[in-house]
Parts: structure tokens; C-alpha cells; sequence
């Protein structure tokens, strides 16, 4: 999954908990068309795993110093750990709630990162970073957006679904919002991703997996959430999907309860999309609220390939 923002003015009216998730300082925005730059090409596959760093001029070294200085400026300082993540999200107001900032808290976003593809230093950092396969771990501004828009519904006991999971981050930061009781299934269609995601949480987070036949807060697992891998499964009272939908797909409306919400991006691949809250009321009426422009890798269909292209003839 992939995640960065776009201020969408005309949208925030229409709901006042995102006008004061998203009104931001100076600062922040800049941070953000940063992002987008590096989403960009993350989201298009181009990542590549580190190379063996080479021996730098001294000029080159100082510039490089220079440049860092001053993008850790714009995206609020050079983090070295999650409490510092958790309080820049705190004071970029991006973070409101103590049950989300705590959540995040505990669980370490530099346990789910790829060391091959991003170092520690970059975990605490407000940005994508690659993890492999064409996929990254979102920016955590994004990751707090959906866990605010998420919160009233993540509660103990409740049932969730997480399309695209990923690094497996922001599925265990909502299990930690369900505990002691909840259950969060994650679904990635990246069945490398899924191992990786599985031996993350059994280094960052085991108390979120069974254990002696203990409760199972959180399972991920491998396959596509537009086949039927979802036909034995109840309704679930939230639904974030990390990937974008270039429409509104019935059998997620249809696995969402009434009462719920899901938080899902849709529009055309490779391009802006909106981020959506889908509401059904107790009667099974949908709503939904435009809310931010963003960018995402695309939701694909089981027929199509990875990247959402048609498999030649």
C-alpha cells in the first residue's frame, strides 16, 4: 500500500472531523508535496533495494548533509524513534485522539519497514518507504488520518478489515485499538508481503497473535478481496482499504455492517484519487463523504496482473 495527501479544499466542508484532522501548519503542507514526489515513483515499481554505498567526496558528503537538513526542516525535524513520530503527529494535529496516539505508540513502524529498501533512520521519518514488490509502508500522516476516521468504530469486540495490508503496520496499530477482543483480518495480495508482514509482527507485536491457544487479535493473510476469499466471512464493522478502487466494489459494501464505516481511496490508477468515508446506516443505506485527494497503488481485480494490467493474450 501507498499513501500521501493532497489539500481538497471544496471537500472538507461536507465533513468538520476531517476540516480539523487536515488544517495543518505551513510547514507540513511542504512536507507533504515532498511526499507526493516520492510516492510517485514508489507507487510505479521503480524502488530498487539498496546498492553498497560508495566511498563520497567530501562535497558531495556536506551537500548531501545540507539537503537532509533541510527536507528533516520541512517535514517537522529528523525523528530518531516512535514517541518522536507520535508527538510530530500530535503537533501537526493529525493525531487527535489519545486511544489512536497510543496505539500507534506501541507499535514500532521501525519493526515493519524492509531494511533492504529503507534504513531505521528513515522509520520515524513522515514519508512511503519502499518494502519491496512494488509496495510500500504509507507515510505515517496517512496511516493517522485512517485510524482518526476509524477510531469510533475500532472498538473492543469489533470486527475489521484491512485490504492491502502491506507491511501489516496500520492492521496491528487497529488490533491494539480492538484489544482485548476485536479481530483484525488483513488481506495482501503480495504473498511475499504476507511474510514478511507475519514475521514483523512476531518481532514488533507477538501479544496481537495467538499464542497457547490464546485469543487471535490479528491474522493476515494472502489473496484478493475480489474473489470470493470473503463469502464465509460475517460484516465487519470497519473497513480500511490501502489500495485505490476505481469503483466502489459491492462485495465490500456488502461485507461492511450496518452502524460501520469504511475508508477507502477511489479513481483512476496511477493518478489522484479521492479518500472516501463509506457510512451504512442501521438500515443499510449507504453515505459517502469525499474527504482529501491522495495517491495509492491500485486495488486489482483477481483477472489482472499486479500492477492492474490485462495478462497478454
Amino acid at each position: 500500500m501507498i499513501g500521501w495527501t493532497m489539500q481538497r479544499a471544496s471537500s472538507f466542508r461536507r465533513m468538520p472531523v476531517v476540516q480539523s484532522l487536515i488544517s495543518r501548519r505551513a510547514t507540513l503542507v511542504g512536507a507533504l508535496s515532498l511526499a507526493v514526489v516520492t510516492a510517485v515513483s514508489l507507487g510505479a515499481g521503480s524502488a530498487k533495494p539498496r546498492q553498497p554505498q560508495q566511498q563520497q567526496h567530501p562535497q558531495q558528503q556536506k551537500q548531501q548533509e545540507v539537503h537532509m537538513g533541510t527536507l528533516g526542516k520541512l517535514m517537522g525535524g529528523v525523528r530518531t524513534s516512535q514517541d518522536e513520530l507520535v508527538d510530530y503527529l500530535i503537533r501537526s494535529k493529525l493525531v487527535k485522539t489519545a486511544r489512536v496516539a497510543e496505539a500507534m505508540r506501541q507499535v514500532d513502524r521501525g519493526k515493519y519497514i524492509n531494511p533492504a529498501f529503507a534504513t531505521m533512520a528513515d522509520a520515524y521519518q513522515d514519508r512511503p518507504l519502499a518494502i519491496g514488490e512494488g509496495q510500500t509502508i504509507s507515510a505515517p500522516h496517512m496511516h493517522a488520518v485512517c485510524l482518526e476516521l476509524l477510531e469510533p468504530f475500532l472498538q473492543p469486540g469489533a470486527r475489521v478489515l484491512d485490504v492491502g495490508s502491506g507491511s501489516g503496520y496500520l492492521s496491528a496499530c487497529m488490533a491494539k485499538l480492538l484489544s482485548p477482543d476485536g479481530h483484525v483480518l488483513g488481506v495482501e495480495k503480495v504473498p511475499e508481503l504476507v511474510v514478511h508482514a507475519n514475521n514483523a509482527l512476531q518481532a514488533g507485536n507477538p501479544e496481537l497473535l495467538p499464542a497457547d491457544g490464546g485469543k487471535e487479535l490479528l491474522r493476515i493473510v494472502h489473496g484478493n478481496v475480489l474473489s470470493d476469499l470473503l463469502a464465509d466471512e460475517a460484516p465487519f464493522q470497519a473497513i480500511h482499504v490501502g489500495a485505490a478502487a476505481d469503483e466502489l466494489h459491492q462485495v465490500l459494501l456488502d461485507k461492511l455492517a450496518p452502524g460501520g464505516r469504511m475508508v477507502i481511496p477511489v479513481g483512476p490508477r496511477y493518478s489522484y484519487q479521492v479518500l472516501m468515508a463509506v457510512d451504512k446506516d442501521e438500515d443499510g443505506a449507504v453515505h459517502t463523504q469525499p474527504l482529501m485527494d491522495v495517491g495509492y497503488v491500485p486495488l486489482t481485480r483477481p483477472s489482472e496482473l499486479e500492477d492492474g494490467q490485462l495478462p497478454n493474450p
